[in-house]
């Protein structure tokens, strides 16, 4: 998909823009689902009403999952375009979109100034990057959302609803950019001219979202007046690899016992251990601690 700007350079906002972060992005995608990251996708999906042939739009589409969720949901007759103001972001999402040779329009495009036209989607998506906005930013991204919809057209924001100093795992250490609380999401989307419709827990870590559609003209004016439906989603099933690869690697884990010598049983309980509870570890104060001292070490 080419283009004529020179697409090595990060577009000027006053947003966060992940760089370094892109090579562990999917890691900690991974980790933060505890493994359930399709599924979470097809969850995302779903609160969006995604149909065969509609155009949808990912906003801050990171390395492009959720994009290429999207685009299988709609179809060949159907278009989704993923933009992020991080060329690093972008490149991967292309190379991953490629790889599962799906068609996707990516770009390198800042939030507050959206290159499409008005009226453009059906659906937009806003996942894990409203927090990463000051606030005049965020109002701008949201003012945007709404212009590029049709009429009818629904809004999904998701994000962090616990505050970052509450999360002490080392998931929360390492993206410490911050939070909204539920009705930040709420106020935000009906401030831009949007009727939100529902909203509450997305049933993964602490996340939240929160559906807004465009309103129809004889509602317009009293949009934000009217109550919207809370529903918190069920936590997503475990994966089914899960429990064959804890036996397997307690198999495993005696079987190394049984064969090695006695000096050699505390590095088999350790491998056997660490498998079985690498998820956990992630989410630990212990490991948060360990991260954010390793940070503070590299920065002097």
């Amino acid at each position: 998909m080419s283009t004529t700007r020179d697409e090595s350079r990060t577009p000027g906002t006053t947003g966060l823009v992940l760089h370094s972060t892109t090579r562990y992005y999917d890691l900690l995608t991974w980790l933060l689902t505890f493994g359930r990251e399709r599924a979470f996708r097809e969850r995302l999906v779903d609160l969006a009403r995604l149909e065969p042939g509609e155009k949808a739009l990912d906003v801050g589409c990171g390395t492009g999952t959720l994009a290429i969720a999207a685009k299988r949901r709609v179809g060949p007759g159907g278009t989704v375009h993923g933009v992020d103001a991080s060329p690093e972001m972008i490149a991967g999402a292309r190379r991953k979109a490629t790889k599962a040779g799906v068609d996707v329009d990516f770009q390198i495009a800042v939030v507050e100034a959206l290159p499409f036209p008005d009226a453009r989607f059906d659906a937009v998506l806003s996942t894990l990057m409203l927090h990463h906005l000051p606030r005049p930013v965020r109002e701008q991204c949201a003012r945007e959302m709404r212009r590029v919809l049709k009429p009818g057209g629904r809004v999904v924001a998701v994000d962090f609803a616990t505050p970052a100093r509450e999360r002490t795992g080392l998931l929360a250490r390492m993206h410490r950019h911050g939070h909204m609380a539920l009705r930040d999401i709420v106020e935000l989307l009906s401030g831009a001219g949007l009727s939100v419709v529902e909203s509450g827990a997305v049933g993964v870590s602490d996340l939240q979202f929160a559906v807004a559609t465009v309103p129809s003209s004889d509602d317009a004016e009293r949009h934000d007046r009217r109550s919207h439906a809370s529903r918190s989603l069920g936590p997503l099933p475990a994966p089914r690899w899960v429990l064959p690869a804890l036996v397997i690697a307690l198999v495993a884990g005696h079987g190394i016992v049984l064969r090695a010598a006695s000096s050699r049983l505390a590095l088999s309980a350790l491998v056997v251990a660490g498998v079985a509870v690498l998820l956990v570890l992630t989410h630990s104060p212990f490991a948060g601690a360990v991260h954010t001292l390793l940070r503070r070490r590299t920065r002097r």
